[in-house]
């Protein structure tokens, strides 16, 4: 979607405000504020971004559920928040299947039924729940969505973690990557999947950035189906754009997850080397990526701290206290720091070693 050069002009200022950088005056400056941002968010962070302990430990016995759309980057969050929900002594159910609004519906009426005191979702936003967030409110029902546009509604209460703000950020680190890079020289294919607002974020902010930072840059969208991409299409499909645009030189997705076999397929089409690969978060094949040389830039999107994080907002309802809206830890992960960045013995992108430590301490479990 398309809005006009002043709307554009106006939230890559804002964007670039947020990192505390002038927007660019020239091209030169451009790639000059692309790579002071591209240093501010390299080091690994130190910290879950919480310091507000609870009053109380939070109560035994509470019952949470999640909806999963069964990729590898939800089993990871929902891995997270099974672990932080027993910690606190809690039951929790993770229901997978959550691919599309109709599913996404079926789902959450099957969380209902089980009377839980809180449900999870991610990414779904509350117009595809409207009828249903009624009912949980009337059931009683607490529902926090990580990686949601909206603000909170009914018995959806928070809306902060990985929300619009993180989006924006995210956007404006790629696309600073990207023209740093390229040294403003950028061709951008991107590959999309509309189906998620949150997503639809990333794309607007990176493009809007890129805008901003190298008005010569040039960027195009090629949408794709969360079917295709979980049936293994997205190579092929690759391959076929950088065919239909031999002058393109960055691919950037709005999901790691997305690109899983892009680099081979590139290679064996005898397309190595055209295009640098990044965009929003990493998952492990794209960490091994960035390890091998075959990828160049992604978010960080530390899952185990967003899985945490929400049961951070679920503690704080159990004890009446307001929830902590700050912003998720994060940082750009290449080729350059990813050997000493912060992952999981599985591989996974952590940012910070003790954040269970620091969680158990604000939750006064430890």
């Amino acid at each position: 979607m398309r809005k006009s050069i002043a709307a554009v002009v106006t939230l890559a200022a804002a964007s670039l405000a947020v990192a505390g950088i002038a927007p660019a005056a020239s091209a030169a400056d451009g790639v000059a504020t692309s790579k002071k941002i591209v240093g501010r968010y390299s080091p690994n962070p130190k910290n879950i971004g919480i310091t507000t302990p609870l009053k109380q430990k939070p109560p035994k016995g509470k019952y949470v559920v999640m909806l999963s759309n069964g990729g590898d980057e939800n089993k990871v969050l929902d891995e997270a928040i099974i672990a932080a929900s027993k910690d606190l002594g809690w039951k929790s159910k993770e229901l997978v299947g959550a691919v599309d609004p109709e599913t996404q519906r079926k789902l959450f009426s099957q969380a209902l039924s089980l009377k839980p005191d809180y449900i999870h979702i991610s990414g779904i936003e509350p117009s595809t729940l409207s009828d249903l967030l009624t009912k949980a409110k009337k059931q009683g029902v607490v529902v926090v969505c990580s990686a949601c546009m909206s603000k909170p509604v009914s018995a959806l209460e928070d809306t902060h973690i990985a929300g619009p703000k993180m989006l924006d950020r995210w956007g404006q680190m790629i696309a600073a990557y990207t023209v740093a890079n390229t040294n403003g020289k950028a061709n951008v294919q991107g590959i999309t999947v509309p189906l998620y607002p949150i997503l639809i974020r990333f794309d607007q902010s990176y493009e809007k950035n890129l805008k901003k930072l190298c008005p010569t840059c040039k960027y195009e969208a090629n949408p794709q189906q969360l079917t295709d991409i979980f049936a293994g299409k997205t190579p092929s499909a690759v391959v076929s754009i950088m065919k239909a645009n031999p002058s393109t030189n960055w691919l950037v997705s709005d999901l790691g997850g997305w690109m899983v076999g892009v680099p081979a397929a590139l290679k064996s089409a005898g397309l190595n080397g055209k295009a640098q690969i990044g965009g929003l978060t990493a998952g492990k094949a794209n960490i091994q990526g960035l390890k091998d040389g075959d990828e160049a830039a992604w978010t960080g999107y530390s899952l185990p701290i967003v899985g945490y994080s929400v049961v951070d907002s679920f503690a704080r309802h159990s004890v009446g206290q307001p929830y902590v809206t700050n912003d998720l830890p994060t940082q750009i992960l290449t080729p350059q720091n990813i050997g000493k960045a912060v992952l999981t013995p599985e591989g996974d992108y952590l940012g910070v070693k003790d954040y269970r430590n620091q969680f158990l301490k604000l939750w006064k479990v430890k």
